[in-house]
């Protein structure tokens, strides 16, 4: 019975592969991979949050103020992340993902060694370019720092990181062919070994005694060490196929992987300004001493936002497969049902969110900031709002229609901004989240609704065609 029960567990946690199964059971296949890669990517947020929970109080101590913001500023460098390989990482899950659902390994492989020889130009790229100007650079000053030891360690720390980081970008086509084929729960698993080697690292710097560049190994180190167990595992024992080779770089995979890319790439850095640039208006209009007023509570109802991105971001790749393969019903039927999830699960905390929030913010930062009940009121619905739409586009992410929004992301950005701004001059800080309801709903929501019933009307009468990419309405 014991050896049954291990069995039924071992097959749950091991997927099967679709390749020998029928169309009827490949849904219930990609609702089982989806759920697993949330679940793990979750366990491993959890660990890395209590990591930096514990270690932010002790390295604070130990480094001091001005070392320890020095560290800080530097490891903000990773919000760079999604921006540093100009989207070719999410061209490269695309194009694998797409493969997997016709069954071409071939073309699978060609996306691997294509994608993984375009990320390791551009990080070795980048890191010639840092190293051109790393000397002529006085990075002390940069970082105004003014204690001796700080100013010996800015430049050695920023090499340190500025290294991983590389290293990281290079690397970065193991995780994105692993969410590809639907198993972003290995990476997850190598992530959370990473965050406990990292925290390992860091207690055991702090106990020795190291320098800010030694720690930085610890914590920007440790990822990629585990990155690279990931990669040596995957492809030398998992998946040995697939394993990237040159005489497999082609040209015209390369030229799909960066034309789909950039598009990806452009569509970040949209939705990055339209979202980032709150605390930035609070600043120029009301003073930079006004920016905790709203900058704590948004945190505060952002870790709803991002337990929901966890929640439905193993989707994308799903559709992806999905879409190429025709099976059309099931994502439909998974996109209506993960955006009643999303909706029930988001109402439900941000609701709790705004009535336990006074109290939240009163044990986490003291009596410092007073927000006003209409700015948590608009920070609750823009959550939930936020959150649905982040579930619509996963489903357009997986299904490669990255122009049409592009088009309503820019709109939606330019008419924010200054939505946000003439809001702040009129109502204060309270004005901000209502004018990204208000922007949002006319610019995002609205057209989102028109065009998805539409997509899928147009795949019902084209149902017959042999490629139903190609018959895809064009935006």
């Amino acid at each position: 019975m014991i050896k049954g029960v291990i069995g039924r567990i071992r097959l749950w946690l091991l997927p099967q592969d679709p390749e020998s199964m029928s169309d009827e059971t490949r849904g219930a296949e990609r609702n089982r991979r989806a759920v697993l890669t949330g679940s793990v990517a979750t366990v491993a947020r959890v660990v890395q949050v209590g990591s930096s929970l514990i270690t932010v109080p002790l390295t604070l101590n130990y480094l001091g103020n001005e070392r320890f913001g020095l560290w800080m500023t530097i490891s903000s460098v990773l919000a760079m992340a999604t921006f540093a390989d100009f989207g070719i990482g999410n061209g490269v899950l695309n194009t694998v993902a797409k493969a997997f659902g016709k069954d071409d390994k071939e073309g699978i492989r060609k996306a691997v060694s294509s994608g993984f020889a375009v990320l390791n130009m551009i990080a070795t790229l980048l890191l010639v370019l840092f190293f051109a100007i790393y000397r002529f650079v006085n990075w002390a000053d940069f970082f105004r720092v003014t204690s001796p030891q700080a100013r010996a360690e800015a430049g050695p720390a920023l090499a340190v990181f500025a290294t991983c980081f590389a290293l990281n970008i290079s690397m970065d086509v193991v995780q994105r062919v692993q969410l590809g084929l639907q198993e972003g729960y290995r990476f997850s698993l190598w992530q959370l070994c990473g965050s406990v080697v990292g925290f390992i690292g860091v207690l055991a710097g702090i106990w020795f005694h190291v320098s800010l560049p030694i720690l930085v190994v610890a914590i920007a180190g440790a990822p990629i060490f585990a990155t690279t167990l990931n990669v040596i595992h995957f492809f030398g024992f998992v998946r040995p196929d697939l394993r990237p080779m040159r005489k497999l770089v082609a040209s015209n995979v390369i030229s799909e992987i960066a034309k789909l890319g950039g598009l990806f790439f452009v569509l970040q850095v949209v939705v990055a300004v339209s979202y980032s640039a709150d605390n930035f208006i609070i600043a120029r209009t009301l003073g930079a001493v006004n920016v905790p007023e709203y900058s704590i509570p948004q945190r505060m109802f952002a870790v709803i936002t991002m337990m929901s991105g966890m929640l439905v971001a193993p989707l994308w790749p799903a559709y992806s497969e999905a879409v190429s393969r025709g099976h059309m019903d099931w994502v439909r039927r998974t996109l209506g049902r993960s955006l009643l999830l999303v909706l029930a699960l988001t109402s439900t905390a941000s609701l709790i969110m705004l009535l336990a929030a006074y109290r939240l913010i009163h044990w986490w930062v003291g009596s410092r900031i007073h927000p006003s009940f209409l700015l948590l009121l608009g920070l609750t619905v823009w959550t939930v709002m936020g959150c649905c739409g982040d579930a619509v586009a996963i489903f357009l992410n997986g299904a490669s229609i990255i122009k049409f929004q592009l088009l309503c992301a820019s709109i939606f950005g330019a008419v924010c901004l200054t939505a946000k701004i003439l809001s702040i001059r009129h109502y204060g800080i309270v004005g901000i989240p209502w004018a990204v309801i208000l922007t949002y709903g006319l610019a995002v929501v609205l057209p989102y609704s028109f065009f998805v019933p539409r997509f899928f009307q147009s795949w019902l009468r084209h149902a017959r065609k042999p490629d139903p990419i190609a018959v895809a309405p064009k935006i």
